[in-house]
């Protein structure tokens, strides 16, 4: 659920430290207007899309800009529709009695003093949380209402969005740690509209196979596994002092080295991303128990040179990152299999004997004169090191009758190419083992994504090893049919 604060200020350093300061928490997203027409611009474009997920859920508006413009950003606000209910806050350098009566006066629902502390930012988290809920509440119950026979049911929905909103409230706090907002504060001009370029190191997680498993959950269950997931995840990032900069459906992107910058950083990725892995355990336990359905990872880490900042426009920006650097991590987290951890050799140079690594392997990528070298992370070392976990591996078992299937390729994780027919020699409920029969139309590699399809049930994975005409494939999702096709 986006949470988006508008903030109407022509002075701007002070609206870059307010938006720094907001986009600080992992839950808030930050949109600037340095004027009356910037603002007027931003709403039209917000009405014109139509869409609610760009609304926003609390305004805030500078005191000094606002007598600049003879009170009238807020009257433009409360006479558009669009933006009716919306809280309103007042910021102001300094704080007195006759200021504060005049905002209230005008609808303020409160009047902060900048830069903001601690609990500002949380009244502000708080605030927009509760409009969302309230916005999600309302599109509920008019969708709800033609539906609702009497009184009775309409009540019981009350009663479950009241329990799933204090269950969200209770995951997504205050993602971002007290040293970032700390650094934040200390050198507000960081937050340059624009940003920098920057070496760091940038890490990607991503659900395996949860596309399709959400299709066999309802979407109650889908945003109950996904909220737990990305609380337990974005805390641990946090931890060691990583900044979330967002959530892409079931991915995580995440930097480490800015904002805060750290001497550690390769160390606080790489052990960020193993203390991930090793949690999943607790995230599986918790799905078992509500009867959903296990999960897993695959995590991709890699350092090199970003543009990070402030990016976007006048009256429309984000804090965020991009460059090749990103891209080659997204490229190398797509390697990985669930549980797995993969680092480019590039993020150990210089702490080679703090790491703990194995299976080396080149991939290529597009736009990379030479293929890149990874490895699989198991641990690190020091006083504050950590051990990957080691997952229960279940034993590949001889088929009795060796079913045939069909094979497919997929191709930049959308398209479906058929391989060959193939023979199922043995299998698990983590990988399976086959015979390319004759008639190969599509080659396959090491570490391709593909498909198998058995009966009326399929399977995704990768591949892992090749040899003889023999293939092994881990899977990165399998539904209980298929593994009962098997026997």
């Amino acid at each position: 659920m986006n949470k988006n604060i508008w903030i109407i200020c022509n002075r701007r350093m002070v609206l870059f430290e307010a938006q720094q300061q907001i986009n600080s928490n992992g839950g808030l997203k930050a949109y600037c207007f340095f004027s009356l027409e910037a603002l007027e611009r931003g709403a039209a474009r917000f009405e014109l899309s139509g869409g609610i997920q760009d609304s926003p859920s609390l305004i805030i508006i500078d005191y000094e800009t606002e007598e600049a413009h003879d009170w009238t950003i807020h009257s433009f606000i409360q006479n558009n529709p669009a933006l009716a209910g919306v809280p309103l806050f007042f910021m102001a350098d300094r704080k007195y009695q006759e200021q504060d009566a005049k905002c209230y006066t005008m609808g303020a629902t409160v009047v902060l003093e900048r830069p903001f502390s601690e609990d500002a930012l949380l009244r502000i988290e708080k605030a927009a949380s509760q409009h969302e809920m309230t916005r999600s509440y309302e599109q509920i119950l008019k969708r709800q209402v033609s539906e609702l026979k009497a009184a009775k049911e309409i009540k019981i929905l009350n009663e479950k969005l009241k329990i799933r909103n204090e269950f969200l409230h209770q995951i997504f706090g205050k993602y971002f740690s007290e040293e970032v907002v700390e650094q934040i504060l200390d050198k507000p001009e960081g937050a340059a509209l624009g940003g920098e370029k920057k070496t760091i190191c940038v890490l990607m997680a991503d659900l395996r196979g949860f596309t399709s498993l959400s299709d066999r959950l309802t979407g109650e269950e889908v945003v109950d596994i996904l909220d737990y997931f990305l609380g337990e995840m974005t805390r641990i990032i946090t931890s060691y002092k990583g900044t979330v900069i967002e959530f892409i459906g079931d991915a995580i992107l995440a930097v480490f080295g800015a904002p805060l910058e750290t001497e550690d950083m390769e160390l606080n990725a790489l052990s960020a991303g193993i203390i991930m892995q090793n949690t999943m355990t607790d995230v599986n336990r918790r799905n078992v128990e509500k009867g959903y359905p296990e999960i897993s990872m695959g995590i991709g880490i890699h350092k090199g040179e970003v543009f990070i900042g402030n990016i976007g426009s006048e009256y429309l920006m984000r804090y965020n990152v991009i460059g090749q650097a990103v891209n080659l991590c997204s490229r190398i987290e797509n390697y990985s299999l669930g549980g797995q951890i993969l680092a480019s050799l590039d993020t150990l140079k210089g702490i080679e004997d703090q790491v703990i690594v194995s299976n080396p392997f080149s991939i290529t990528m597009k736009g990379l004169r030479t293929p890149a070298r990874i490895c699989e992370i198991k641990g690190t070392k020091g006083e504050h090191g950590v051990i990957l976990e080691e997952k229960i591996h279940n034993e590949l078992l001889p088929m009795s009758t060796l079913p045939k299937a069909s094979l497919n390729l997929i191709v930049e994780k959308c398209n479906v190419e058929p391989v060959a027919d193939i023979q199922i020699l043995a299998a698990s409920t983590q990988e399976i083992k086959f015979r390319l029969l004759t008639g190969v139309k599509k080659e396959i590699f090491i570490h391709a994504d593909v498909e198998i399809i058995l009966k009326d049930s399929n399977a995704y994975g990768k591949v892992l090893e090749m040899s003889e005409g023999e293939v092994l494939v881990h899977f990165t999702y399998v539904t209980p049919d298929f593994i009962r096709s098997l026997r």
